[in-house]
């Protein structure tokens, strides 16, 4: 398997949708193969950047360079809004790594070669460039890994017989060959005296048996003061002290919390309204 190492620099956009309503978007990109989480990566955020954010972010993949030459290995970058109540997709692009490749001519790129493309909406419509450069590394190939030993697997006798993996059983035990008949002990080791099998029937009925505990239980003796069980807890005053202020506080916060969730509400609103009929991005 031949690899190829794949170094990206993601830049900036220019003239980007803007998802927010009262508010400066703050952006970032997230960078991956084929949309798998497991292989992105992502951009810091660009504070109030706008429509226009830079991050100049430089991000390392390794390639499988002969499923790149077929189509299957695309570039997906996703610009997304950072909001405190769940963050919002501007738009994608998407380029495939072989379209980079036929660029790169296959001689290795002594620098960064740059890049842009249109940012596709979630509508199907085009807002705003996005601007990378990218750059390959030389070839290399992962060696074969060998198949892990195991002892006695797939080794044969003359004969076509398989060789036994496991010790035979030790000898002693009673079977076809040992004259004990089928369904009795054999008989106990030599030097054993004593030592018997016990008759069927001579163990005890399973289950609990019922008994007598003599020393427990409080016969003869007066309960005591106050009856059994725990004592009463007597729960203590709440204090008073201070319930306006910490009313004033969280009254406070809520609705600064409120605040910031129907602006995003609105934004939304207002962005569902403008994609149904009065969408003005072209």
């Amino acid at each position: 398997m031949e690899l190829r190492p794949l170094e990206l620099r993601v830049i900036s956009a220019k003239d980007i949708k803007d998802v927010n309503l009262f508010t400066k978007m703050d952006v970032y990109v997230v960078v991956s193969i084929n949309g798998d989480h497991r292989t992105a990566q992502k951009t810091p955020v660009h504070k109030e950047s706008g429509s226009n954010p830079n991050w100049n972010c430089t991000m390392k993949f390794t390639i499988d360079e002969t499923a790149a030459h077929q189509n299957h290995h695309n570039l997906v970058f996703r610009l997304k809004s950072n909001r405190v109540f769940g963050d919002k997709e501007i738009g994608s692009v998407q380029v495939p790594i072989r379209e980079l490749l036929d660029q790169e001519n296959g001689n290795g790129n002594v620098d960064h070669q740059h890049v842009s493309f249109s940012v596709m909406l979630a509508n199907g419509k085009t807002k705003g460039v996005f601007n990378f450069a990218y750059r390959f590394g030389e070839k290399f190939s992962m060696p074969a890994l060998p198949p892990p030993p195991f002892p006695g697997a797939g080794s044969y006798k003359h004969g076509g017989k398989p060789v036994m993996a496991y010790p035979p059983p030790p000898t002693g035990y009673p079977g076809p060959s040992s004259g004990h008949p089928k369904g009795t002990y054999p008989p106990p080791p030599q030097g054993m005296t004593g030592y018997t099998y016990p008759p069927p029937g001579g163990y005890p009925p399973y289950g609990y048996q019922q008994g007598t505990v003599p020393g427990y239980g409080y016969q003869g003796y007066p309960p005591p003061q106050g009856g059994y069980g725990y004592p009463q807890v007597q729960q203590p005053q709440k204090s008073k002290k201070g319930g306006m202020g910490a009313g004033l506080g969280l009254g406070l916060a809520g609705g600064l919390l409120g605040g910031m969730l129907i602006g995003d509400m609105v934004d939304d609103a207002y962005e569902a309204g403008v994609e149904d009929g009065l969408d003005y991005d072209y």
